[in-house]
This record gives structure tokens, C-alpha cells and sequence, in this order.
């Protein structure tokens, strides 16, 4: 089951890459899969989109806010080998100074299509939505708050969604976040502890 999925995510990845549309000018020229386990219906986090360090080492969640992300797991106890993680957008959105910037609503509308389809293959028990870029767009939800959408549970395209903010240092560095963040961790692990 594991080869058949990774067979899977391969091909889409590939799809993706032949995207001309999906990859555009404001943006980093390498590629960042989604990483983590396929087996059992893995938990699959999903962020915005890779930054520098992605870049660098071709994985998501590395760099500053991958490390508040281990933070967060290892606290219910939960550690990076089991679960799954991708991103929104597959290459790093810049700025015109090479900087960081948040997807565009075209962006991520072109990128919700193959997020669904890896998904798909993925086949998890929950998603969990790391910032608003990926719960708006999972969720369809333009106009969507991270005050009330925090820890909250959804279904969406036939998924269990849990929302909760970015894990970047912005956001981990203010207690209220970090602690927003702690709670939807928490309803993660009861939810897991429930299946």
C-alpha cells in the first residue's frame, strides 16, 4: 500500500513540475515535495509553502518554523516519522527582493487541485491546516479568521480539517499564538487518541 501511494505522489509531483501554469515568474525555481510516512492513513500537515531553508534541503517544514513544528508534535507526543508533510504551494513565492511572501489567491487556487489529488493518495485520517493560506483554501473560505477558526474541526472534500496557525517564529514568539497552537495540538491528539 505504502509503494502504491509513493508510486502515486511521485506522478502527481511529476504533474505538477509540467505545470507551466502552476509555477510562475515570483517564484523559487526548486521543487519542495511533501515528506513524512504513508502508511495507515498518516496525518497530513499542510503549511503555505517551502522558505529558504525548504529550498536548500528540498523538504518542508526545516527551517525556523519546522522547529516550533517538532515543538508542537513532540508535545502530545507525536514525532515527525508518523506523520506526513507537505505545503500549498511546492516552490517558495518571492518577493521582488528574493524574500518570503504569502501565496496569492490565483496560487492557490491553481495549487488546491493537485493538494486535493495528493491528498487523495494519501488517503489521512486528518488534515491539519498550519496557517491560513492552506485552511482558506481547503475550507473555501476567503474571508476566514484564524480567531475563529483556531483548533476548530471541519470536513471539507471529504476530509477531517483541523485549523491552527503557523508555527513560524512570528507567530510562535507571541504567547497568545503559541498557546492557540498548543490547543489545536491538543485537539489533535485527542482526536487521534479517539480513532
Amino acid at each position: 500500500m505504502a509503494t502504491t501511494k509513493a508510486h502515486g505522489l511521485k506522478s502527481l509531483y511529476r504533474l505538477i513540475q509540467n505545470d507551466e501554469s502552476y509555477r510562475t515568474a515570483a517564484m523559487g525555481n526548486i521543487f519542495v515535495p511533501g515528506m513524512g510516512t504513508t502508511e495507515n492513513a498518516p496525518i497530513v500537515l499542510v503549511g503555505e509553502a517551502p522558505g529558504k531553508e525548504e529550498e536548500k534541503r528540498r523538504e518542508p517544514f526545516v527551517g525556523p518554523a519546522g522547529k516550533h513544528l517538532n515543538s508542537l508534535l513532540d508535545q502530545i507526543h507525536l514525532s515527525r516519522e508518523r506523520v506526513f508533510i507537505t505545503n500549498l504551494i511546492k516552490y517558495r513565492p518571492l518577493t521582488k527582493n528574493h524574500g518570503n511572501r504569502s501565496p496569492t489567491a490565483r496560487e492557490r487556487r491553481i495549487a488546491l487541485p493537485y493538494l486535493l489529488q495528493e491528498l487523495n493518495i494519501l488517503n489521512p485520517l486528518i488534515v491539519v491546516c498550519l496557517g491560513l493560506s492552506s485552511a482558506k483554501a481547503l475550507l473555501q473560505q476567503s474571508k476566514l479568521t484564524m480567531q475563529k477558526a483556531n483548533a476548530s474541526l471541519y470536513t471539507q472534500h471529504g476530509l477531517r480539517l483541523l485549523v491552527t496557525y503557523h508555527p513560524s517564529p512570528l507567530n510562535y514568539m507571541i504567547a497568545a499564538k503559541r498557546e492557540a497552537m498548543q490547543t489545536a495540538f491538543m485537539r489533535l491528539k485527542q482526536f487521534i487518541d479517539n480513532v
